[in-house]
């Protein structure tokens, strides 16, 4: 098989996998092809090295990056429709010590998107998010670490609430899908675009709710709080463990404890649960690569930050103390959500103990 075919029929096997992610590798004597599939990375192809660079540089080419320019990363894109599905493939290369890392991230254009039960959250869970999201302003903050299904659950939340009658507008980076009635604007921090100043531009805009991709600094944690308090939904994400550590990042951040009480709803926190594969029940085979496992659902913790909280946040009460007040009041801790699955038959203790104990 030539190289161009090889390519193809690499990302085509990947797309039909159900991969999100393919990582081109150059070791000390081959090349190792490895592909992310729920989460985790399962090596494939070892190619011998002398075709390293011919297999790079089609990709670069693919991807209109420089195929001359090696020492530094680049970025670039490309776009394959593979048994009547669009794909979007963004490219990233970066020198290592045996050569250029190549990693493509597929993107696939979801013809639907999913309910807030088909991302796998409880009745209970489902119910007190429909409140806060039906609220005229405040600040709802989803939270998780990188890779835990933030964005899906932005994008439910946002199809949940895309109605004529509302001005719905987002600031992302990248744009990952697009959404029918909602006004998106992909982020350049380069050009100067960045969420901070974006922001400042939408609130001109005249919207009801905004998303914004993710809260990064106090410039843009600082907008995003005054808009909510001027009549806005604000509906954005932050890397915490867990909801209660929404209030002590957004502090750590340099915000001041009132505001936060003023205007935080609610957050959502969230992993992604590998499911027990039904065609073995976790033995292995070939549809689940014989992982045992086959999809992956989320696990949610829902907190509504009701008026009894506020003194505590102005305190600025321990993460601990936080967390007790919320369990006491019959908020579902996150860990519990995960137990649920393991008790129903949906995945298994030991994926329960190792998203868990990461994270503890």
């Amino acid at each position: 098989m030539d190289i161009t075919d090889y390519v193809s029929t690499l990302i085509e096997e990947a797309i039909r996998g159900r991969a999100s992610d393919i990582h081109i590798e150059p070791r000390a004597d081959h090349l190792c092809i490895r592909q992310r599939v729920d989460g985790f990375l399962v090596e494939g192809d070892r190619i011998e090295k002398e075709r390293m660079h011919a297999i790079i540089s089609r990709i670069k080419v693919m991807g209109h990056l420089d195929i001359g320019e090696k020492r530094l990363p680049q970025d670039g894109a490309l776009t394959v429709t593979i048994d009547g599905e669009r794909v979007d493939v963004r490219i990233s290369s970066m020198p290592t010590l045996h050569g250029e890392k190549v990693v493509l991230r597929l993107l696939r254009n979801r013809p639907e998107l999913l309910s807030l039960e088909e991302l796998g959250m409880g009745e209970e869970e489902k119910q007190r998010l429909l409140a806060l999201i039906q609220r005229s302003s405040g600040l709802l903050v989803v939270t998780g670490p990188t890779g835990a299904g933030k964005t899906t659950t932005l994008y439910a939340i946002l199809h949940q609430l895309n109605r004529v009658e509302q001005n719905l507008v987002t600031l992302e980076d990248p744009v990952e899908f697009q959404l029918v009635g909602v006004n998106q604007i992909q982020i350049h921090p380069k050009a100067g675009l960045t969420f901070a100043h974006g922001l400042r531009a939408v609130l001109r805009q005249d919207p009801n709710i905004i998303m914004v991709g993710e809260i990064r600094d106090r410039e843009t944690a600082d907008i995003a709080i005054r808009a909510a308090l001027t009549g806005h939904l604000v509906i954005t994400t932050l890397h915490t463990t867990d909801a209660s550590s929404t209030i002590t990042r957004l502090l750590d951040m340099g915000i001041e404890p009132y505001r936060i009480a003023a205007s935080l709803v609610g957050a959502v926190a969230q992993r992604l649960i590998r499911l027990i594969c039904k065609g073995c029940r976790g033995k292995g085979c070939d549809r689940c690569q014989q992982q045992g496992y086959l999809h992956r659902v989320g696990a949610f913790e829902v907190v509504a930050i009701k008026e009894e909280f506020q003194p505590l946040i102005v305190e600025r009460a321990p993460l601990s103390r936080l967390r007790h007040s919320f369990q006491k009041l019959g908020m579902r801790s996150l860990a519990d959500a995960i137990l649920e699955k393991v008790m129903t038959g949906e995945t298994s203790i030991a994926e329960y103990h190792r998203v868990v104990d990461a994270h503890d």
